[in-house]
């Protein structure tokens, strides 16, 4: 199993809408479609995870992709944002925008070729957004042999965190000690 785990110091940014139009062809050339996002910042957002992950993979001396074709790879993000000084003291989670798909997606993307072959080759991912600074992506990510199911699991035992490995993960997945963070 390959694994590559890495901090990129940056504002994330969403996805965002795509929006495509036909540029006419001139003098008989063919027409052709263009795409862009409503999002200014996308760009230099996934020029500088994508700069991370080519450095963490060249220090853990993995090969571009990590991952070949078929191979399933499950994802960690953990997303930081700064707290505004209007926000209550009380308010603990970061349940406004932007969403966590958008996010998810637009750093997804910036790893194709790179961390995997295809986003298609994703078959888990754990993302989470938080008030911290500096502001940042946290990202694991290893390839896998098995996801264990939801039926295979209560067919182990009826106690589902019966395990210490299922305590630590749920621990570590609150606290964040995965990434050494708060």
């Amino acid at each position: 199993m390959s694994e590559v785990r890495f901090t990129a110091f940056v504002h994330p940014e969403p996805q965002g809408s795509v929006k495509g139009f036909v540029l006419k062809g001139k003098w008989g050339a063919k027409d052709r479609a263009i795409l862009t996002t409503d999002n200014k910042n996308l760009k230099p957002y996934r020029g500088q995870v994508t700069r991370e992950a080519v450095v963490a993979l060249a220090a853990a001396e993995l090969p571009q992709p990590m991952a070949g074709k078929h191979v399933p790879v499950s994802m960690v993000l953990d997303f930081y944002f700064s707290k505004p000084p209007s926000i209550p003291k009380k308010r603990k989670e970061m349940a406004v925008k932007p969403d966590l798909s958008k996010l998810i997606r637009a750093t997804e993307d910036a790893f194709i070729g790179l961390l995997y072959a295809d986003d298609a080759q994703i078959v888990e991912t754990v993302a989470r957004k938080h008030y911290g600074t500096p502001e940042r992506v946290a990202v694991l990510v290893k390839t896998v042999d098995h996801l264990e199911t939801a039926e295979e699991r209560s067919s182990k035992t009826t106690d589902s965190f019966s395990t210490r490995s299922d305590e630590q993960m749920l621990f570590d997945m609150h606290h964040n000690t995965a990434f050494g963070m708060k």
